[in-house]
């Protein structure tokens, strides 16, 4: 069995709080004796976790990208690490983080700026996937054969992700969150308008830090609406679903909490407001509603604000399957939609999707090789590498049959193992495992709308 280590780094900038974590991952090739070789991921340990910062802003309001540089070059120096040195990782924009104006142009510096293989990553369904498995709720529903949904709190929103069998099978968004009401150094309270018109429906009325009794009603029934949702009990207003609620079908049996509000559960008690905000009135109002769930509460995560930047750092880079195909291809390649309808395909660099999980049989290939090349046709003219990411094990004959009908040393890679959908995004580092496999991440980059993860 070879072994390799790579070095990633997972980075959270989020609407109250920045830091992130360094993680050596490691990648071995198994098989042999009548199987294929193929590449794993065998073991993942952090090294390294940063300080917590506030998440720097500019006087409009919008991130403070150069800011946020510097916290990362401080932080890589602390850990005795140079961007050069990363292998893989992620940098995920999150909560309301995600709907600054400049949201979108800070992720991609701050990813370019942290390493060579950084993917840079924004949507709900993803945040609520990776602060899921950071939090450990995927290995808790293997292990004890419960679903779990794991809720996680940050400043701007909530994410709720639910796990069975150690798969990730449903998800939802909600827009509450620790920040979402702030008070300023005098005391006046800005509200978002999601919680003002949570606020009118309910009869509460909050100007000042002063208004501890209605900030607690507000608390109160924002507690009341997560539960609603994690559990499809009751109503959800409208304007605090980001996205789409749970489709129902699975009923949490455990449920864990992560994030930065989740971090406040142990401290929470009195009339706190120590961040200017109301996160600590919060997280006492969900604290006192879990105690009614219908579901055993764990303690999954040892550092409940971690969980996001865990999952960016540990969990977004996958290994594709070891029946690779390429030529003249220069990796890593980043941010290539994914595109399974043939018809899509423009003069933009792309990635081919084919989701199926049937394996075609030799004529099937050679036709579906012809209708890729024939697709691409622009992509050709313009001299852009074809990139083909198959999900069943069929990407080395596919491969041998584009070679064949693309022009002579033409640059494609073509590999599978990899589930693309619409509304994905995937990069593509350097090969792995002596050329065996290489790393990806399928990701989305949605800021501050609805994420799409439906088949085309």
């Amino acid at each position: 069995m070879e072994n390799q280590i790579l070095l990633s780094a997972g980075i959270d900038v989020g609407t109250t709080t920045t830091h992130l974590i360094i993680s050596r991952i490691g990648i071995a090739v198994e098989g042999g004796f009548g199987t294929v070789p193929h590449a794993v991921i065998t073991n993942k340990k952090i090294i390294y976790e940063s300080k917590i910062y506030f998440t720097p802003l500019d006087e409009s309001g919008n991130i403070n990208g150069a800011k946020v540089a510097e916290i990362i070059k401080k932080e890589y120096a602390a850990a005795g690490f140079k961007k050069e040195d990363f292998d893989s990782g992620a940098v995920i924009i999150t909560g309301e983080s995600s709907k600054k104006e400049n949201a979108k142009q800070v992720l991609a510096d701050i990813a370019e700026y942290s390493g060579n293989f950084i993917a840079a990553q924004a949507g709900s369904q993803l945040e609520s996937y990776l602060s899921g498995k950071g939090a450990g709720a995927d290995k808790f529903s293997e292990q004890s054969g419960m679903v779990t949904a794991n809720i996680d709190i940050g400043g701007g929103t909530t994410n709720i992700s639910y796990f069975k069998d150690g798969d990730c099978v449903d998800d939802c968004c909600l827009n509450i969150g620790g920040r979402l009401v702030r008070f300023d150094k005098s005391g006046k309270a800005t509200l978002t308008p999601e919680m003002e018109r949570l606020c009118a429906d309910n009869g509460i009325t909050v100007k000042s830090i002063s208004d501890f009794a209605e900030t607690e009603k507000l608390c109160n029934a924002a507690a009341d609406i997560i539960k609603n949702a994690v559990f499809s009990c009751g109503s959800v207003p409208g304007y605090c679903i980001t996205d789409s609620l749970p489709c129902g079908k699975y009923v949490p049996e455990a449920v864990s909490f992560s994030g930065g509000v989740a971090e406040c559960f142990a401290d929470c008690g009195g009339c706190r407001a120590d961040f200017g905000d109301i996160g600590y009135q919060l997280a006492a109002a969900i604290r006192k509603s879990g105690l009614s769930y219908p579901a055993k509460i764990i303690n999954s995560a040892s550092s409940p604000i971690r969980a996001t930047v865990i999952g960016a750092g540990n969990f977004s880079m996958d290994i594709s399957g070891s029946t690779i195909e390429y030529s003249n291809v220069e990796l890593p390649i980043k941010n290539l939609e994914c595109v399974s309808d043939f018809s899509r395909i423009g003069s933009e660099m792309c990635a081919v999707s084919l989701p199926g999980d049937n394996v075609p049989g030799f004529g099937d290939l050679v036709c579906i090789a012809k209708d890729i090349a024939k697709s691409c046709s622009r992509l050709i003219e313009k001299g852009l590498p074809v990139v083909v990411v198959t999900k069943a094990d069929f990407s080395k004959a596919l491969g041998i049959c584009l070679r064949r009908v693309l022009p002579p040393g033409y640059p494609f890679i073509c590999f599978d193992g990899v589930d693309c959908r619409r509304g994905n995004y995937i990069d593509i580092g350097a090969p792995v495992a002596g050329g065996k496999a290489v790393p990806v991440v399928v990701k989305t980059l949605v800021f501050g709308g609805k994420d799409n993860y439906e088949n085309e």
